[in-house]
This record gives C-alpha cells, sequence and structure tokens, in this order.
C-alpha cells in the first residue's frame, strides 16, 4: 500500500516511528507534513498554532495541502497522528475514496473540542479502552483501543544495565510530577530529570542539577534508560485506564521500569518480572529501594522487560490493526 502520513516529524516522534516501521513492513510511506507550522522556534509555532485555531477558514486554507499531497500521490490511505486535521480535510480525502485513520497518542485530557468525533474519519484509535467503551456504546463511533508501541530499531538496550546508580525520569514537569519528584528528592532518592527546561515557577520546585536541561531522543534516550537503576514512569493524571509512549520506549531499551499501575498494566507485562509497579508513594518508595540496592535486580527486569516489549508491543505488531481497518 502507498500509505499517507499525517503529523509532526523529527527524531523519535511519534510520526516518525509509524512511517519507518511502515516502510521496514514493505509499504510506500509518504510524508504529508503536518496541520501546525514546523519552522522557526518554539514559540513562533505555538503563535502561529493559536493564529490558526482562532478562524477555521484560515486554518482550513492551511490545511489543503495535505489533501492535495494525498491525491498528488495517489495514496491508497492516511494515518494521521495529529488530532488537529479539520473535519474538512478528513472530508476532502474521504470523496476522493481515500480511507483515513487518526491514531491518537495523547491521555484524555488533551481531547480538546472533540474535533476528530466530527470528522468522518474512518477509524479512530485511542489508547484508553474506558474512552473506547464510551464512544462506542453511547455514539456508535469508529473508535478502537490501540495501545502506543516501541521501535525496535531505536528503542533497544544500550549500555550496562543500571551503571548509573539513579532514578531517571523523561518526559515533561507538570506539576503532578514534580509534586512527587519533590517528595523523593526529600527522601533522598537521587534523581535525574531529561526534557525541555521547566517553566520558572516548576523549576523553582528543583534542587540545582536534578534537571539535565536538555531533550533526549532516539538511542541517546535509549541509552539513559537502559543505565540507570529505574525509570520513573508516573502516569498523568488524566491515563485514566491506559499508558504513555514511555512504558513501551523504556522497556523496550532494556530498562527496569517504576510504572504506576493500570488496569491494562498485567495484560501488556508481567507485575514485578517485567515491571515494577507502584500505587503509592510508599509502595514506589520501597520498590525504588530494591532497585538502587540490587543491581541484578535492575538488569533482570530491563532485560525480561526488553525481550517482552520486542515480541509484542511494537509498531509492526500495532500497524496490522489499523491497515485492517482502512482495507
Amino acid at each position: 500500500m502507498r500509505i499517507g502520513i499525517i503529523g509532526p516529524s523529527g527524531p523519535d516522534h511519534f510520526a516518525e516511528n509509524v512511517s519507518a516501521s511502515l516502510s521496514r513492513m514493505g509499504h510506500d510511506v509518504v510524508l504529508l507534513g503536518s496541520t501546525h507550522p514546523e519552522r522557526g522556534g518554539y514559540i513562533w509555532q505555538e503563535v502561529a498554532a493559536t493564529a490558526l485555531r482562532a478562524s477555521r477558514r484560515v486554518e482550513a486554507r492551511a490545511q489543503r495541502h495535505l489533501a492535495r499531497r494525498a491525491l498528488e500521490h495517489e495514496c491508497d490511505a492516511v494515518i494521521s497522528t495529529d488530532s488537529n486535521l479539520t473535519p474538512n480535510t478528513v472530508s476532502e480525502l474521504r470523496r476522493n475514496k481515500v480511507p483515513v485513520a487518526l491514531w491518537f497518542p495523547d491521555c484524555v485530557a488533551n481531547l480538546g473540542r472533540q474535533r476528530m468525533l466530527a470528522a468522518p474519519y474512518t477509524a479512530l484509535f485511542f489508547k484508553d479502552p474506558l474512552l473506547v467503551r464510551r464512544l462506542v456504546d453511547m455514539l456508535d463511533a469508529p473508535a478502537c483501543y490501540l495501545p502506543e508501541a516501541c521501535n525496535p530499531q531505536v528503542h533497544r538496550p544500550i549500555g550496562e544495565a543500571g551503571a548509573q546508580r539513579r532514578i531517571v525520569i523523561v518526559g515533561n514537569t507538570y506539576p503532578s510530577r514534580m509534586l512527587l519528584v519533590r517528595r523523593l528528592i526529600e527522601a533522598d532518592v537521587p534523581l535525574a530529570i531529561y526534557g525541555a527546561p521547566p517553566a520558572r515557577d516548576v523549576a523553582r520546585m528543583l534542587p540545582r542539577g536534578i534537571h539535565q536541561g536538555r531533550v533526549i531522543v532516539g538511542e541517546a534516550k535509549s541509552r539513559v534508560f537502559r543505565t540507570a537503576a529505574g525509570v520513573l514512569n508516573n502516569l498523568h493524571p488524566a491515563e485514566m485506564q491506559s499508558v504513555n509512549c514511555r512504558l513501551f520506549e523504556a522497556t523496550a531499551a532494556g530498562a527496569a521500569v517504576l510504572c504506576e499501575r493500570r488496569e491494562v498494566l498485567p495484560d501488556m507485562f508481567d507485575p514485578d518480572r517485567e515491571v515494577v509497579p507502584f500505587t503509592t508513594f510508599a509502595e514506589l518508595l520501597e520498590r525504588v529501594r530494591e532497585l538502587l540496592d540490587d543491581p541484578r535486580r535492575t538488569a533482570e527486569v530491563g532485560d525480561a522487560a526488553s525481550k517482552r516489549a520486542h515480541s509484542e508491543h511494537t509498531y509492526e505488531n500495532r500497524l496490522p490493526v489499523v491497515l485492517d481497518r482502512l482495507a
């Protein structure tokens, strides 16, 4: 199949991992672009995105190139990882007999204006099974449950397991995560945080040197995961019954992942053998101490996790579900 991909591009981005995996599966992939400008710095991109959202007419005009490119390249189907695709853009593709799917990678808090429900998508894929049940039972929406995944070409063990005797956090520094970090610091847990520099009010919550001040992607991220004593994956409060991509990327990289319990977690990984689950802060602290005190435990969990992730949780495992709905 010739498949068009819509979504922000860049190393280790969701759309990039989807497109690379489709290519390995033998499909012809066309990168159609993103719904919002990708040039310029972060501030310019946010200003441009806000301006587009302010006028639906301007936004629709700005997205015409996406449908046009898909038709010019004679795409058999389109997969969007960007929920900002307008209903008009989706309609244009469907009018030309091109099936379109949205694979939404975020938690329910980021559904925004729920515009994907107003668009005539062929299929919608969400990672929260509760959300899918509600959309199907009440709205008869074409919604399907599909968790995120890992790219084994990038997310793989690199380095010595647990060589750095610290707990690593990779991701956004939203307040609920930083409150947890502060409690861990007070408990004398050695930490390192990677990601975009935190906002000034959040930065005040952190001792100097804890935040590494940089985003890590690809193999650099996999090395950090693998060499940590443990990777803390506390979930966003809006991950109601879902888990995030970090779970799959870190396990694939051979990390011992401390993951907040969710209903779906035991279906994906064997608790205690392939991941280190927790529910309360007291339990988290106990599990952190186990990993810090026993490097062999870090290696055993990480090795088992990587084997499971590479066997069952790759994009190549997930994408046939999407393609079946688009056929």
